[in-house]
């Protein structure tokens, strides 16, 4: 795993978003030419390099995104879920720039490129859509890259807690329960920090009451993370 730099989160958009303007029977089109691919886990889905040949959308499971140095460590940019778009940046014909793993049992429909340059082509609306997703995700990115800046490594791990709160969470008495079973080391590479770091600062968020760990369990406070990153 990468430790030293800091890590650019990627925004991640829904395909509600997507449709959200498109017509009936344009959306009815665009699932008729997506194709249903199934990944068991901790498998590929795409790799960094491979040539971008579909747009993806996560039907079911959960699938994190990486990046792949020369020196061949991995960083987590992004876990996705269901509903998530990735993949998008296709029309560039260049290589895919990150890999994607699925998490659990995944179910991907994929959206061949020849279908979205059709879509692009026909649909006026979709194509509104999807340039709203690309100009979206760009601003997410500026916006993520101008905070990361000024981002110390406590503040980015109480943010990225609360993102995977926010994603994943269950809410129960105790807290709120994050659902994918995150090693200090995969949280080390969401947040661009070494696992040493990490660690002393999930002991001291415990002191702080910030989260607690209950065997592999990990519930976190949001109103309290929230609060600290307020202050």
């Amino acid at each position: 795993m990468a430790t030293g730099d800091s890590v650019l989160p990627l925004p991640f958009l829904s395909i509600r978003e997507l449709l959200s303007e498109v017509p009936e029977a344009d959306a009815g089109r665009f699932r008729a030419l997506c194709v249903e691919r199934r990944f068991p886990r901790e498998t590929s889905i795409f790799r960094q390099d491979d040539i971008a040949d579909a747009v993806c959308i996560l039907r079911e499971g959960l699938v994190k995104i990486v990046s792949l140095s020369e020196t061949g460590n991995d960083q987590i940019l992004h876990i996705l879920r269901s509903g998530d778009v990735f993949g998008e940046l296709i029309l560039l014909d260049a290589p895919r720039p990150f890999t994607a793993v699925a998490l659990t049992d995944t179910v991907v429909d994929a959206l061949p490129r020849s279908g979205l340059l059709d879509l692009l082509a026909s649909s006026p609306a979709f194509a509104r859509g999807y340039l709203r997703l690309l100009s979206l995700r760009l601003h997410e990115v500026e916006r993520a890259f101008s905070a990361l800046i000024h981002a110390w490594p406590h503040r980015r791990l109480a943010k990225e807690l609360l993102h995977l709160a926010e994603d994943l969470g269950h809410e129960t008495p105790r807290g709120t329960r994050v659902s994918l079973r995150l090693t200090h080391e995969d949280l080390s590479s969401l947040i661009g920090a070494s696992r040493e770091t990490v660690t002393l600062l999930i002991h001291k968020f415990e002191e702080m009451g910030l989260l607690r760990r209950e065997g592999r369990e990990l519930y976190l406070n949001r109103d309290r993370l929230a609060e600290y990153l307020g202050g």
